[in-house]
């Protein structure tokens, strides 16, 4: 019985280290891709270009948007901001600098929302029907973006001839609350996606985007009928870029934080409740992946944690090897959060982190088991 026990505890180490091996080369390899991959910001004349903002409730933010969206380096390209149903001053906001910028600014109100349809994906769908360019760019209101930002999405689609450009914007996290949950967002690179492989292989599962920024070539765009084949999904910019891959074009993702930053959610809760929307889609909609994903995470980040103590105060000559396997992954998600240009102890919390992703997902496969779905913005996601 010894024997047996010893076999399985050795199994467990080796399955724990190769597991923590792989996080690190791939957050390796995903750092180097961000890093090398990104074009400068040469092509200032062009194609013209729709940036297509949809805004619901966005008073707070819509201003240092579009003030940011004014000043583009960028000759050929208009702004069109939606008001999504706000019950906010949005769309007094929206209609001011269309009035004051009429040259540049297009302000229009959004429809009643249809069924079948989310609201984000409504409002981007709309968006596209009234936009002129060849080349259609969304962005979330609650986005600040250089001057430089038109012309580095222009200049990389045309670089890496792709028909999609997203990446990695800037996150600007100003609580220890946020800090607890807004750095999951890195999970897919730093666990899950070789970024890299997204434009090297055609193959659907290898599509990753972002929508706080994302560019789409309009033939590309509207050859799969824009967002309508997404139209019930919460997460639409990572399905969206799988249908793209599914019909055939290609994409890109790439590093945007030295051209545009985000302050996706205000605060703790608000941080919970939109990371927790996200992963609710992921249980409704790709269920096998969700449990692969839950899997993984308490198989080589939740369980190394809680051996790691125990092992200690037994005096388990085992203790050494599980201390090197979670060095090993605090180094990998280290790497990675230091790349995106966090704080240098927010690496530390990540117990704290992983603890939560576990409880949101549980709390998301509850709402999609139960139908009662999730609260954002006013609406009942379901």
């Amino acid at each position: 019985m010894k024997i047996y026990g010893y076999l399985a505890d050795q199994g467990l180490r080796a399955v724990f280290l190769l597991g923590a091996a792989y996080f690190l080369l791939l957050s390796l390899s995903n750092i180097a891709w961000l890093r090398l991959s990104s074009r400068r910001p040469r092509i200032t004349r062009g194609r013209m270009v729709s940036v297509l903002v949809p805004a619901r409730n966005e008073e707070k933010n819509l201003r240092a948007c579009l003030d940011s969206l004014l000043d583009q380096s960028y000759s050929r390209y208009e702004i069109i901001v939606m008001d999504d149903q706000s019950t906010d001053a949005t769309w007094q906001i929206a209609d001011e600098y269309a009035r004051q910028f009429s040259a540049k600014v297009r302000a229009v109100k959004g429809e009643e929302l249809c069924e079948g349809w989310f609201g984000k994906t409504h409002a981007m769908q709309q968006l596209s029907r009234y936009a002129r360019g060849e080349y259609l760019l969304f962005t979330d209101a609650d986005t600040v973006h250089g001057p430089q930002s038109v012309a580095w999405a222009v200049t990389n689609m045309e670089a890496h001839r792709v028909d999609c450009v997203s990446g990695y914007v800037f996150q600007e996290i100003n609580t220890i609350g946020e800090r607890f949950i807004v750095p999951a967002t890195y999970i897919m690179s730093a666990m899950v996606l070789p970024l890299w492989l997204i434009t090297a292989l055609p193959a659907p599962g290898l599509s990753f985007a972002v929508g706080q920024m994302i560019l789409f070539r309009r033939s590309a765009f509207e050859a799969i009928g824009g967002y309508e084949r997404v139209r019930g999904t919460i997460s639409d910019d990572l399905a969206i870029a799988r249908e793209l891959k599914k019909s055939g074009f290609r994409e890109v993702f790439l590093d945007i934080r030295r051209h545009v930053r985000c302050r996706m959610y205000d605060g703790y809760r608000a941080s919970f409740s939109g990371v927790a929307k996200n992963i609710y889609d992921l249980a409704r909609h790709r269920s096998v992946f969700f449990a692969a994903a839950v899997t993984l995470l308490v198989t080589f980040v939740v369980l190394p944690l809680v051996l790691l103590p125990i092992q200690i105060l037994t005096g388990n000559p085992s203790a050494a090897g599980t201390l090197l396997c979670v060095g090993t992954f605090l180094l990998a998600w280290a790497l990675v959060l230091y790349d995106r240009g966090l704080s240098w102890w927010t690496p530390f919390l990540y117990p704290v982190l992983f603890i939560h992703l576990l409880s949101m997902a549980w709390w998301g496969l509850g709402r999609a088991v139960t139908g009662h779905g999730v609260q954002w913005k006013g609406r009942t996601l379901r």
